[in-house]
């Protein structure tokens, strides 16, 4: 069986067409996070892994047998995370920036306070 996805969600959108690596057509079920035939969070389990995505999609259309093509191995782990990583560097970067930047205002309105007296 062949799936399509359309995620609003771009980092699911990345992680789905990894772990459906061809299974993916235009032509097939649509895998979503808002609409289509499967819906992650309503079909599909949060969170998952790939083996986890493949048996629950598995469970949904028993006459597919795509539990044969689940690879587990430290690769497959390792290109998985990266996607993590990458958004995960990303989000504490600006949680970082952020912080920096409501210490230096917080400090500055201090001192300007107890300044004055």
């Amino acid at each position: 069986m062949k799936y399509k996805i359309e995620c609003k969600s771009l980092l699911l959108q990345k992680v789905l067409e990894r772990f459906l690596d061809g299974f993916i057509d235009e032509e097939g079920m649509v895998i979503s996070d808002y609409k289509g035939d499967i819906i992650i969070g309503k079909d599909i389990k949060k969170p998952f892994t790939k083996s986890q995505l493949l048996l629950q999609l598995e469970n949904i259309n028993p006459r597919h047998k795509i539990s044969d093509n689940i690879k587990i191995g430290e690769e497959n782990l390792e290109i998985d995370m990266s996607i993590f990583e990458e958004v995960n560097n990303t989000f504490e970067e600006k949680l970082d920036k952020l912080i920096d930047e409501f210490s230096q205002k917080l400090k500055l309105l201090i001192k300007e306070e107890y300044g004055k007296k």
